[in-house]
């Protein structure tokens, strides 16, 4: 399977994300699991190792998505494909198939990321956890009752829906769990959102305020899952959730792709347990390598964009660090840059997609706003790899 897929609430057939109980659990159904968007092509056709596929107007993918095709014969034609280009009645993907004409009851659909369950259910509640045997496989509970956000912990094990050993946060941390949110008010209006993971980390970006007008675009990144750990003989312990404390316009603090100088007790990341796996649950600061303070895309570490000198926009990963006094980083957060420049904001928009250079030769960026506060306007942007792989 392709390791990293990425989900946007305009692809069509994407669930709504909204300020309703059980709304963040659709979406994470259909982006991890089932995927959506089922459309019956009118016909495929291969040539020198090019699929076109020919879909009913409107019905059509975006393009650098990945796309699950089923039913097709030959049977090369059947799997996961990226989306080479894309109108509004055909899309390409590369094939080994023979060149020719597709038969069969042919289903292409948005695919899932795959490598992940859904291991315990209840009211509006449910457990995710990856498959993938390489990582730790720890478990994130999802309690969407709620309207404005869901309440989320991870724990390190699970016998039901309610019971778990080793949360974090822990409850002296974070009463209830943190919160990732849905929307800005308790209704049905629909709001902008993206998912990008892969079977080991889920990363959630949304635009909470977009609901109530359309420029509020600011989607600070939250996620779940496992970094790449930096320790040289492994870190099990070394999995992630990335919350904030539920206030629309306190966002700065806990997200994964910088913000201000050092995460407060309004948002943060967690760990299980410390790198020797002593303990329980602890808190992180999440930081550019940079050492930039301020909101990626508008931080003046290493000046405006574009560079004076090399016209380059500048990229920074992200790395995971343990609070406290002189602590080294632990691990990194897969497929996220902060951008330590200013001017991006308003050049770089939502949605744009930038080719990787360097080590990221052959990847595709997606830019993505954000800001100190999902109530109002971005006032910076921040990149994901949705290409991949991450690891």
């Amino acid at each position: 399977p392709i390791a990293v897929k990425w989900f946007d609430s305009t692809m069509r057939g994407a669930p709504t994300i909204n300020g309703t109980a059980g709304a963040l659990i659709a979406a994470l159904d259909a982006c991890l699991i089932t995927g959506f968007g089922p459309v019956t092509p009118t016909g495929i056709t291969v040539s020198g190792g090019i699929a076109t596929a020919t879909v009913p107007s409107g019905q059509s993918f975006v393009q650098n998505a990945v796309v699950l095709v089923s039913g097709a014969t030959p049977s090369a034609l059947n799997g996961e494909a990226r989306v080479l280009t894309s109108s509004s009645t055909q899309i390409t993907f590369a094939t080994t198939a023979a060149d020719g004409a597709a038969s069969g009851t042919i289903e292409i659909r948005y695919a899932p990321v795959g490598q992940w369950q859904k291991v315990f259910t209840g009211a509006n509640k449910a457990v995710y956890r990856s498959t993938d045997v390489t990582g730790p496989q720890h478990y994130l509970r999802v309690d969407d009752a709620g309207t404005t956000t869901a309440r989320v912990r991870a724990y390190e094990s699970m016998t039901d829906v309610d019971t778990g050993a080793g949360p974090f946060p822990t409850e002296a941390q974070y009463t209830g769990g943190g919160h990732w949110f849905k929307s800005g008010a308790a209704n049905a209006t629909a709001v902008r959102w993206r998912v990008i993971a892969d079977s080991q980390t889920v990363l959630i970006a949304v635009a909470a305020g977009s609901g109530a007008t359309a420029t509020n675009l600011a989607a600070p990144l939250r996620g779940f899952g496992t970094p790449i750990a930096l320790r040289p003989a492994g870190d099990v312990w070394c999995s992630f959730l990335a919350v904030s404390d539920g206030g629309i316009s306190t966002q700065a603090p806990g997200r994964l792709e910088g913000g201000t100088a050092s995460n407060t007790n309004t948002g943060q990341v967690t760990a299980p347990r410390g790198w020797q796996g002593l303990g329980s649950a602890l808190l992180l600061d999440a930081k550019p390598y940079t050492g930039g303070t301020a909101v990626s895309g508008n931080d003046s570490a290493l000046g405006a964009f574009p560079s004076e000198v090399d016209g380059e926009l500048k990229l920074s990963r992200m790395y995971l660090v343990e609070k406290g006094t002189n602590k080294p980083p632990r691990a990194v957060v897969p497929g996220v840059f902060h951008i330590p420049q200013t001017g991006t904001y308003g050049v770089l928009k939502d949605g744009d997609t930038q080719a990787g250079a360097g080590d990221l030769a052959g990847r595709t960026l997606l830019m993505l706003e954000t800001g100190v506060s999902m109530s109002t306007a971005p006032s910076g942007v921040y990149a994901v790899d949705i290409t991949g792989p991450w690891r």
